[in-house]
Order: C-alpha cells, then structure tokens, then sequence
C-alpha cells in the first residue's frame, strides 16, 4: 500500500481530490494537511511515497515548503500544484528538487498518471537498483507537456468538428 499526503489551503480541494486516488492502479491512503506547518509535522512523523503540495498557502509558499521537506526528507517525491504557474518558478521548483509542477485547474488523469509513476520510481529507487531511475521512466515534466500538448490537438479537433457539424445543419433541406 502507498501512502501520499495532500496539501492544500482550499479545503473543497483537499476533501475533493482524494477520491482521484481510487482510480490509480496503486493502493493508496491520503492523508491531509491544510498547511505547510502541519504538513512538516506530518512528514517527520510519518512515512509517506509522495507529496502534493498547493505552492500558493499562508504561510510557507511552495518552494519554501519544497526546501523544508528535502532537508528532513530528500528521498520523497515532491509535486507542486499552482494556479500561477510562470517558466520560472518551474525552474527554481525543479532546483530545488520538485519531481513535478502540475497547473491549476488539475487534470485529475494527468496529476493520477504523475502520483502513480513517483510512488513506483520511489519504490524502484528504495529497492536498490543499480540505476534508480528505471530506463522506461518518463520525466514528470515532460508528461505534462506531452498532456498539454494533446489536449489542445483535442480542443482543435473538437472546433472543427463543431465548425463541420454547423456547416452540414446549414446545408440540410427543411
């Protein structure tokens, strides 16, 4: 079984986003922090296989929270979640360690498909294999944009087809 802690301020959110988890081909328990403080005191209390984490909260924002967790455990998959996402705070997550920075609004299969593949590289990487980051494995990030990339070829499809639809219903004798 796989432990992941969910950390966000907005509690729709938090009580929300655990119900994803029970679509992940992993057993997973969630638990949940409304904050950075408390998630902290979480980590060091408990044995966790990844963690989601708001970057904007009161408090310690994402990449303060990202420091504080590597330095008392720095073999755990960290993922930003952000409504405000710019090049560089990718950039400065990804230095300081973040396994991945996933933009708000969430897509569920996306963030399922980013938790899934760091509870098994964790695995994999705690196992002990020679080399701990598995040859299949694919970068977070670069799953994320191949999921951005894809979902704007589907939205062009979709006003295409539309745009065919409408086309046809103009053309239809009445």
């Amino acid at each position: 079984m796989s432990r992941v802690l969910l950390i966000d301020d907005d509690q729709h959110f938090l009580m929300a986003l655990p119900a994803v988890f029970t679509r992940s081909p992993c057993v997973i328990t969630v638990d949940t922090a409304s904050s950075a403080e408390q998630a902290l005191r979480l980590i060091q209390a408990n044995e966790y296989d990844t963690i989601v984490s708001d970057f904007r909260m009161p408090g310690l924002n994402g990449i303060e929270f990202l420091k504080e967790c590597k330095a008392v455990r720095p073999d755990i998959p960290i993922i930003l979640l952000t409504g405000y996402g710019t090049l560089e705070l990718e950039e400065e997550a990804f230095e300081e360690g973040a396994y991945a920075v996933i933009l708000k609004p969430v897509d569920v299969d996306v963030l399922l498909s980013v938790v899934t593949h760091a509870i098994i590289r964790r695995g994999l990487y705690q196992a002990g294999p020679s080399d701990p980051i598995p040859t299949l494995s694919i970068d977070a990030h670069t799953m994320t944009l191949e999921s951005k990339r894809l979902s704007s070829r589907l939205r062009d499809i979709n006003e295409r087809l539309r745009q065919q639809i409408e086309r046809a219903d103009k053309n239809l004798p009445e």
